[in-house]
């Protein structure tokens, strides 16, 4: 199953990134990949992105896993097979943020192929993320300290 792991540090506590992070609808604010996230119903969402022209979704649910402000973590439940995590770590001036994810789509081949042209668009867009979500909590601390 491929996987992808990003890091980033975000200077800002734990508590202020995961509910960054916990907030699953906003995902297309950070990332022109991610068309639409919309809750079905209560921790339940469905995601549709694009990806080099195809149209993919999913749903997904937050899981029991979930532990605020540690960590937050999901998997599919229809369409594409996936799964993830943002762990937070607190560190000197702010949170160590690791995402990973990893997907697995209906047929090895298939898998194979795509993977040789999704795996580095996939880690791309992990770091669009991560680097947005950065952004956006970083701005909005420097705003709130003025």
């Amino acid at each position: 199953m491929p996987a992808i792991e990003r890091m980033i540090f975000i200077r800002a506590a734990p508590e202020a990134v995961f509910d960054f992070v916990a907030r699953v609808e906003d995902f297309p604010l950070y990332s022109s990949t991610i068309r639409e996230v919309r809750a079905i119903e209560r921790d339940t969402y469905r995601w549709v992105v694009s990806v080099a022209g195809f149209a993919l979704d999913w749903d997904s649910v937050v899981t029991e896993e979930t532990r605020r402000p540690r960590h937050f973590a999901w998997r599919s439940i229809r369409g594409v097979e996936n799964g993830g995590c943002f762990d937070l770590r607190p560190v000197a001036g702010g949170t160590e943020v690791r995402f990973t994810m990893s997907y697995r789509l209906a047929s090895p081949l298939l898998e194979r192929i795509v993977d040789a042209i999704a795996a580095p668009l996939m880690q791309r867009v992990a770091g669009e993320i991560l680097a947005q979500v950065r952004r956006r909590i970083e701005n909005s601390d420097a705003r709130a300290a003025n």
